[in-house]
């Protein structure tokens, strides 16, 4: 499967406090949620992104709407959004 890259670059905080992290694709992105997310910071929009990102990288969805979804898991969970 070819990499689904974003045509707008996300920067996230990281649970490192003052690091952030560029997210440029799909991939990218589930990788972060899995990985780097808070794991005290998850609510309901964070689970919807989970999904997002598996419905965008199945081809049912856009990948500018799994971006979406990120952006409103990382508001609902106080992670801190540079430049949307």
């Amino acid at each position: 499967m070819p990499r689904q890259w974003w045509d707008k670059t996300l920067m996230l905080e990281t649970k490192h406090l003052g690091r952030a992290v560029t997210i440029n694709s799909t991939e990218r992105a589930a990788e972060f949620l899995l990985y780097e997310w808070p794991k005290e910071k998850t609510g309901q929009a964070y689970d919807a992104a989970k999904q997002a990102l598996i419905d965008a990288l199945e081809g049912t969805i856009t990948t500018e709407a799994a971006r979406n979804a990120m952006i409103a898991a990382a508001r609902e969970d106080g992670v801190f959004v540079y430049g949307e």
